[in-house]
């Protein structure tokens, strides 16, 4: 989480910097509302309450277990959203600069919510000295290592 997070935050800022000089005048704010927009909906929804749910009936690893390479995880967690708006900025900047800051804004969102829950879950595995693991996929089970 935090090493998409990272990624989607300066994806984002690149993205406002780029639009800014090709004519969006209203730019940092349209990259707020957009940033905005994406924080409220994740963090009042639903799916947040899920993701606690699910760590907390996580399942004990009883062996060790077989970890990806980060670049193959920073790869899964990018597809679709993160190159999808990467791409539709990069298209905006042409068309419509002020587009490009909004949907860098989403994506400063995404990255935003993403170094927050990494902190909340560095936390959390503290706390109960342990490791969270999970299969690759969005319904991937969730495992707890002890360190």
């Amino acid at each position: 989480m935090l090493l998409i997070g990272s990624v989607r935050v300066a994806l984002a800022a690149a993205g406002l910097a780029a639009s800014i000089p090709l004519g969006a005048r209203s730019g940092g704010a349209l990259f707020a509302a957009g940033a905005l927009v994406v924080l409220v909906s994740i963090l009042g929804g639903r799916r947040r309450r899920l993701v606690w749910t699910r760590l907390a009936e996580a399942e004990r690893l009883t062996s060790v277990p077989r970890t990806e390479p980060r670049p193959l995880i920073l790869a899964r967690a990018a597809y679709p959203s993160t190159i999808g708006l990467t791409v539709l900025t990069a298209m905006a900047l042409v068309l419509e600069p002020g587009l490009a800051a909004l949907l860098s804004g989403i994506l400063a969102g995404l990255g935003g919510t993403a170094l927050g829950f990494s902190a909340q879950l560095a936390a959390w595995e503290r706390q109960r000295g342990a490791t969270v693991l999970a299969e690759p996929g969005r319904r991937g089970q969730v495992f707890e290592a002890t360190r």
